[in-house]
């Protein structure tokens, strides 16, 4: 079977952008959203309301964990909980304390650790070596 590991990860491309622009160059959402918007569904043939992270984790049917630094100030820990509640799938969620963006592992190493490995462990099964044909 196979399990999925999120770290740090956005609802949306929208709502990461829209975060990004008023945090790090203090400009509104409008005009500036609506117009790249645009041009990336004519150079990349999708817009950003179609990248949506919290739509397709609907979909999934395999098991996930959501991690998340609690003071995350780049992809705000908020965005961690409307996607752990849309996953349908067998799902843990870890959220470490005084863990900024990325940093959850140096944060606590061993909850971090501890908590991957044990969940990819009760989902994933090892194969045994196939054994070798006598010569």
């Amino acid at each position: 079977m196979k399990a999925i590991v999120e770290d740090c990860g956005y609802t949306s491309v929208w709502d990461i952008f829209e975060d990004e622009l008023g945090a790090l160059f203090h400009l509104p959402a409008f005009p500036i959203m609506p117009v790249a918007n645009v041009i990336s569904s004519l150079r990349a043939g999708y817009s950003f309301s179609e990248a949506s992270s919290l739509e397709q984790v609907k979909k999934t049917r395999v098991p996930v964990l959501f991690i998340h630094g609690e003071k995350d100030n780049f992809v705000h820990t908020e965005m961690v909980y409307p996607l752990y509640e849309a996953c349908p799938a067998e799902k843990q969620l870890l959220v470490v304390e005084g863990a900024g963006h990325g940093s959850s592992y140096s944060k606590d190493p061993d909850l971090y650790f501890d908590t991957v490995f044990g969940f990819v462990d009760s989902y994933v099964t090892q194969e045994e070596p196939r054994a070798r044909d006598a010569d």
